[in-house]
């Protein structure tokens, strides 16, 4: 996935004009051109060939000979970081527009990446790497739908799962806390995410415990509890039954250190 990858050429930020149409930037031969979405929205073929409306967090992978974005409403114009690369021939190596799941995530690695970048950073290959293959990470990763957006009620109640991991969380305080019903709370998550609280809940949890088993700084008793399961033997017995192995085995495949 790298081989074809030779530098990266620009990483800029730009705002288009208000009340004004602009002209694409046609992508040159062996370049490949990345515009992140911070803001506004812009009018780009979806995947049926109709028009549609894409906002924060999309990401537009264009090859050598097309169109960078540039149809907006003129009252609503966009923002994003623009990325180029120089590459030497290859195929395209993900679809050319994307919408990741983890929007904020990606954000705020393209954040970093900015500072880093204007701090005299982009001329080192490891950089460069790191950059295409973190953003090839996100654009193939788990996707949202053209137009989906979560209601601010599942927004607050993920956050809040995310920040609760180690308490005993219940759906009532979950729905309390977004100030909806528990009924409209479950079928949000069976809407958005395709599955239930309960499910989403231990998918963190499970996923927070393979993090701090790989640091191998706490025991795995205290790994369990500090994820919110109940008992040792429930975290051994959830922690098998989702990811084939027990925590012990997880531990010594993936940390240096084996504390029990």
């Amino acid at each position: 996935m790298l081989k074809h990858l030779k530098r990266l050429e620009l990483l800029t930020y730009f705002k288009a004009p208000v009340q004004k149409k602009i002209n694409p930037i046609r992508v040159t031969k062996r370049k490949e051109y990345l515009e992140l979405m911070l803001g506004g929205h812009v009018l780009f073929p979806g995947p049926d060939g109709k028009d549609t409306l894409y906002g924060r967090g999309t990401l537009f992978w264009h090859r050598g000979g097309e169109n960078t974005i540039h149809r907006y409403h003129s009252d609503d114009p966009y923002s994003c970081y623009s990325i180029e690369f120089e590459v030497e021939g290859g195929e395209r190596i993900c679809p050319r527009v994307t919408i990741p799941l983890h929007t904020e995530q990606l954000l705020v690695f393209a954040d970093d990446v900015f500072r880093r970048y204007h701090a005299g950073e982009h001329d080192n290959p490891a950089f460069c790497a790191m950059v295409y293959s973190t953003l090839y990470w996100f654009a193939t990763g788990p996707q949202k739908k053209p137009g989906e957006s979560y209601p601010d009620a599942l927004k607050i109640a993920l956050d809040f799962m995310e920040q609760h991991l180690d308490c005993s969380l219940h759906l009532n305080e979950i729905a309390d806390v977004a100030e909806i019903s528990r009924s409209n709370l479950f079928a949000a998550f069976k809407q958005y995410l395709k599955i239930s609280p309960h499910q989403y809940l231990l998918k963190l949890r499970i996923n927070r415990a393979k993090q701090l088993l790989a640091a191998g700084e706490k025991s795995i008793k205290e790994i369990a509890f500090d994820c919110g399961f109940e008992s040792l033997e429930v975290f051994y017995r959830q922690f098998s039954r989702n990811e084939g192995t027990t925590p012990a085995t997880y531990r010594k495949r993936f940390s240096p250190m084996d504390l029990n």
